[in-house]
């Protein structure tokens, strides 16, 4: 819609710039399309290397983003730091074979025997069993582990959420770079044609040396829009690949349908109710227990411990005592002094439950401010877009009627350059905020959703 506007008002400057030459004793050129401008800057830019279609295309890009492998292996070793804790509190059972070779064996008589010491080759197994049957801090530490891996997950589940949200904008942001670009050229293109009938009409000394200033000025600020939008465009697509965990810039496709991508996105993501349900929130919940548990188990140090152990012993041969052996070893270890290394430990997990505490406040204040935000930013963006689209509107009445009044030699060509600059921004303006609406309806689905994918 933009961009034909942008094309209808073009042809309409060299239209009423050529109704003035018309009188000159010369004859002049007596339509647009008799002008011609080239400029290589007119050409499009470069199309990416490649291009994202579909929401579901997003998606299947983002199960093999960095981000979400790094938080899908973050439940990972969750699970495995939970197994180990519960490790420590099971039996461990090991095993030992031994071959000895002596090669020094002194022979010994005794009444009625001899024998060799050491005996010259030994074979031998060890079983060995051991089991701490009574140690509060590692059983306590098996639930700790368990709220760990919770807390994983709900970072998993809560960085699915961001990554579709950062994918959504991203993508929009790409799109409205490219139909930006279109636009910059059209106002090149618009700019040139009115270069050179501004030309034409100083060789029909219809014009003046400072009319052609003017344009050529208005034609460099024309050339600086389409660079920097250019690299707008090129930094959109270096930010969507960076999202979707792409080597290569990605663009999006062009025919991209807005209404059938909202809904694409809801059925990625369920609809949210309540922020403390927010996996975020929920999941800071989870630290502050574990940061208290941690308290416990610092105390715990202060415990005894029982730990119970077991080892049974075959040779082929001994010196002395029988070749079988079977101990059954118990041990009980009381804490008495450490040096204050304990009480350290407790002030320290006391002060992280603090800042568990904090940082679970913090992210409720930010989740109710982006939520708040969230929830108006879709009137707020719509409202936006109405005013953005009465300011084209008004920008291209008045540039019509600035054309005219220069024709009829009201107004001067700085009012004209002038004209035609707001409207080129009017257009662009225009075009940002229709994409803002469909980046704001997405954020308010997306601020209190699951996504699952």
């Amino acid at each position: 819609m933009a961009s034909a506007g942008a094309r209808a008002w073009a042809p309409g400057v060299a239209t009423a710039l050529l109704v003035g030459a018309a009188v000159a004793a010369q004859p002049a050129p007596s339509s647009v399309d008799q002008v011609v401008v080239s400029d290589p800057m007119l050409r499009p830019p470069p199309a990416a290397e490649a291009e994202v279609s579909s929401w579901d295309q997003a998606i299947e890009l983002i199960r093999h983003s960095p981000e979400l492998v790094i938080s899908i292996e973050a439940v990972a070793r969750a699970r495995a730091q939970q197994r180990l804790a519960l490790a420590a509190v099971l039996p461990k059972l090991g095993a030992v074979g031994a071959y000895v070779h002596n090669f020094n064996v002194a022979h010994i008589a005794i009444p009625g025997a001899m024998f060799d010491s050491p005996p010259p080759t030994v074979w031998s197994v060890t079983a060995t069993a051991s089991w701490n049957i009574f140690s509060p801090r590692d059983l306590y530490n098996v639930g700790t582990a368990e709220l760990g891996t919770r807390v994983a997950q709900l970072s998993l589940t809560d960085q699915r959420r961001l990554l579709a949200t950062a994918a959504v904008g991203a993508m929009l942001e790409t799109l409205a770079a490219v139909r930006v670009a279109e636009i910059n050229r059209v106002g090149l293109r618009a700019a040139l044609e009115r270069l050179a009938l501004t030309k034409t009409r100083l060789q029909f000394a219809r014009g003046t040396d400072l009319d052609v200033d003017r344009a050529e000025q208005d034609v460099v600020a024309a050339r600086s829009l389409v660079i920097d939008g250019d690299e707008a465009l090129r930094r959109s697509r270096e930010e969507l690949a960076r999202v979707l965990g792409s080597t290569m810039p990605l663009g999006v496709a062009a025919n991209l349908d807005l209404t059938g991508f909202e809904r694409a996105v809801a059925s990625t993501c369920r609809l949210g109710h309540e922020i403390e349900q927010r996996a975020d929130i929920v999941a800071a919940k989870e630290r502050v227990r574990i940061a208290e548990r941690e308290v416990t188990t610092a105390r715990l140090l202060y415990v005894p411990s029982v730990n119970l152990a077991s080892q049974a012993i075959d040779a082929s041969a001994t010196t002395l005592g029988p070749p079988r052996t079977w101990n059954v070893i118990a041990t009980l270890t009381v804490p008495l002094y450490d040096g204050g290394a304990r009480y350290a430990l407790v002030r320290d997990a006391q002060a992280a439950t603090v800042q568990a505490e904090e940082q679970l406040a913090a992210a409720r204040i930010n989740a109710m401010i982006e939520q708040a935000r969230a929830a108006r930013a879709v009137s707020v963006r719509t409202a936006q877009r109405d005013v953005a689209r009465d300011a084209r509107d008004l920008a291209r009445r008045i540039d019509v009627r600035t054309r005219e009044g220069y024709v009829s030699g009201l107004g001067t060509s700085l009012d004209l350059v002038t004209s035609a600059q707001a409207l080129r921004r009017a257009e662009i303006e225009l075009i940002v905020s229709e994409l803002r609406i469909a980046e704001a309806r997405a954020d308010a689905l997306l601020v209190t959703a699951e996504c699952v994918y």
